[in-house]
This record gives C-alpha cells, sequence and structure tokens, in this order.
C-alpha cells in the first residue's frame, strides 16, 4: 500500500499537532560581554544528547533577537530548567526586550552565568557545535557543571499553555539504592493498584545504612507536604521505620531508638521499646492524625532541601512531638485521621527488602475503613514479597 505524501505542510495544523507532546520550560542565561548583566531567552525544545561525552541542545529560532544576543555573548551559557510556579518568570523572559531579569533573584554559576533562584536544575555549559536547520539553530553544549537547585516539578507547556503535572509513578535514581529498586519494580503494578484502590500515594522506603529513603511513589494524596516525596531521605529513627526495627535483629532496634533515647524519660523510652514487638504482632505499622506528621515531613523537606535555617536539632524535635501519633497499643475505636499506614515487604534471606507505605487523605477514617486498607496493604505486600521470591 502506498501513501502519498502530502505536499506543502500548512504551519499552523503542523503547529496544533505537534502541540499535543508536552514540552519543558527553560531559560538560557548567558551574561552581556560588555555591562556583565545577564541575558537570556526562553526554550521549549530542550534536549539532552550524549552522555559520555556529557551533551545537551537547545534550538533557538534563527530570527530571534535573544538568541542572537546569546550568540555574541561567547561561548557559555546556562540552562535553567523552571519549576512550575515560575511561569511569571518565563513569561517576562520570553517577552520583555530589556531588563528580563529585574524583578527576579540570581546568582552566578562557578563559570559566571547566571543561575535563576527557584529553577529545578541548572546546567553550566560551553557551545559545542552549531547546526542549521531549517528557520532554527540546533545548539550542542557540552556540560561544564550541573546541580539540583530548587525542590518541585518542571512547569510544562502544552496545547499553548503553561502547567505541570503530578505523576503517578516515580522512582529515585540514587545509586546506593539499585538493588533495592530492582525490588520495588516488581511491585510497580501492584502500588499502583493499590493506590488506585484507595485513591491515595503508595511508597516504598529503603533503609539505606543510617538513612530512610523513599524510593518511590505511585499515586497521589492530598496530605503531602512536598510536591514529592521520592528521593527524601530521613534519619533511621523512632517513630519513622517502625517496620524495619520490628522484624530487625537487636541492634536494628537499639538504632531505631538510640537517637531519641536521651529525650526521652523511663516511661516513655521503656513504651517505646515495646512498639516494634507491638508492630510485628499487628503485622503493620499505624500513624493517625495530620498535624504532628505534618509537621515532621515539612522540616523533613525543608532539611532535603538544604534550608539552612533548619537545623538537626529542629528534626529530631519533629520526630519526638510525633511520637504518640504512632503505633499506640490499642487500634483506633472511633473516627480519627489516618496520616499512614505502612507494611514490610522481605527480600530473598527472610529480612525487610523495602516498606510499602499506604497514605491517608484529609477526611476521617473510621476503624472499620482502617482495617480494610490495612488489610489491602498487607495484601499488596505479601504480593511484592512473593514477587521478588520468584527471581
Amino acid at each position: 500500500m502506498s501513501v502519498t505524501p502530502r505536499v506543502g505542510i500548512d504551519p499552523g495544523h503542523f503547529r496544533e499537532v505537534l502541540g499535543q507532546y508536552p514540552t519543558g520550560v527553560v531559560v538560557v542565561t548567558a551574561s552581556d560581554p560588555s555591562s556583565g548583566e545577564p541575558i537570556g531567552m526562553t526554550v521549549g525544545s530542550f534536549t539532552s544528547v550524549s552522555l559520555d561525552p556529557p551533551l545537551i541542545a537547545f534550538l533557538p529560532s534563527k530570527n530571534s533577537s535573544s538568541w542572537k544576543a546569546l550568540r555574541e555573548s561567547g561561548g557559555r551559557f546556562c540552562v535553567n530548567v523552571l519549576r512550575a510556579d515560575q511561569e511569571e518568570l518565563c513569561r517576562a523572559v520570553a517577552t520583555r526586550k530589556n531588563d528580563k531579569f529585574a524583578d527576579f533573584d540570581w546568582r552566578r554559576s562557578p563559570s559566571g552565568n547566571p543561575v535563576l533562584d527557584g529553577a529545578v536544575v541548572w546546567i553550566d555549559c560551553v557551545t559545542e557545535q552549531i547546526h542549521d536547520a531549517g528557520d532554527h539553530d540546533i545548539v550542542v553544549g557540552r556540560v561544564r557543571d550541573l546541580d539540583l537547585g530548587a525542590p518541585g516539578h518542571p512547569l510544562l507547556f502544552f496545547r499553548g499553555g503553561y502547567g505541570s503535572f503530578t505523576p503517578l509513578s516515580l522512582a529515585a535514581g540514587d545509586s546506593d539504592l539499585l538493588a533495592h529498586l530492582g525490588w520495588i519494580d516488581l511491585a510497580r503494578p501492584h502500588m499502583e493498584s493499590l493506590a488506585r484502590q484507595h485513591d491515595t500515594e503508595v511508597t516504598a522506603i529503603a533503609l539505606v545504612g543510617d538513612e530512610l529513603v523513599l524510593a518511590a511513589a505511585a499515586g497521589h494524596t492530598d496530605i503531602a507536604v512536598a510536591p514529592t516525596r521520592v528521593g527524601q531521605r530521613l534519619p533511621f529513627m523512632a517513630p519513622i521505620g517502625s517496620c524495619f526495627a520490628a522484624w530487625g535483629d537487636d541492634s536494628v532496634r537499639t538504632r531505631w531508638i538510640a537517637p531519641l533515647a536521651e529525650a526521652l524519660d523511663a516511661e516513655q523510652l521503656a513504651a517505646l521499646r515495646r512498639v516494634p514487638d507491638l508492630v510485628r504482632a499487628r503485622g503493620y505499622s499505624i500513624a493517625v492524625g495530620h498535624q504532628a506528621g505534618a509537621h515532621l515531613e515539612s522540616v523533613a523537606t525543608r532539611i532535603n532541601a538544604g534550608d539552612p535555617q533548619v537545623s538537626p536539632a529542629a528534626l529530631r524535635e519533629a520526630f519526638f512531638l510525633a511520637l504518640e501519633n504512632y503505633n499506640q497499643p490499642d487500634d483506633p475505636d472511633s473516627g480519627v485521621e489516618l496520616r499512614s499506614l505502612s507494611a514490610p515487604v522481605f527480600g530473598p534471606e527472610g529480612r525487610v527488602a523495602y516498606m510499602l507505605t499506604l497514605w491517608g487523605q484529609p477526611n476521617t477514617k473510621t476503624p472499620a475503613e482502617i482495617r480494610e486498607a490495612a488489610e489491602s496493604l498487607l495484601k499488596t505486600a505479601d504480593a511484592a514479597t512473593h514477587a521478588i521470591a520468584g527471581l
């Protein structure tokens, strides 16, 4: 079967069809060689090109005066991946002729290029090659330096408008999580099914050294403090991570309790030492009440973001304040705010590989609803354990 190619693609139709594909939004910056002031342009056609050597590319219009200024500024530039709440900055850079960055904070990269405050990441480059591509140029940059910026989702352009999205499925990419991620990947369909069933978020949390790492997530919950929990790291400290203490040996339990031991009186310490056995007998961990949990999550999010105003002592205090909301001896006998339920997933040697956490929602849950959610979580954790055993 032969197809006659269309002669002369209508530009409007071309734009409409290609507009069904979302693109990220970046601001490419450099310094004016005469004044040293920042110059830049908004770009919706940015991509990674090569890992070895590290290359990226963007595609500016040949008719763009901003691209002309960037090209004439020298061979150095910085790609700033904008965050979802930076639409105002995006529009300002795209529409202003002069003083594009007058109302926005920025700093210098190691190479002297402007790095925009609030950007998700920044990538410092030198121009490697410029290729002709119709009415655009293809600018290939060799990466000299790069780093993460502010936490959050990137700004997207789709069907003529700006916005963002909430991923239904995420995974961290840390190198020390590779073994865990392989196991977690086997449970991905089960996690997504559980998240849909209860219209919430399900996270997989691994214990790496002395840190709990939120390694992957499926679904969404309205009680989350940060746009995404994935990639966050918390100290292995009571009351978080009790599943690892419950099915761990005495040394694991000691590590779990030790950071808070000096802050507790004898009665509190004795109660905390009973928690692992309580969780093991119950089969899962339970946390209720959103206020203390939200405060702990907020402090942890700021710690992970490198906020200098939040100290490790403030994080320990947040853990201490949350103790009474986790793993009380008696199951709830009336409606409560369900913060989370967590259950262990076991690896090939019978140790906890990671724990699955089913997050609550802002509404109140009855005891029967909590039991139903716990049963669903335990079935999912069991399915994830069997998936690992089948390797």
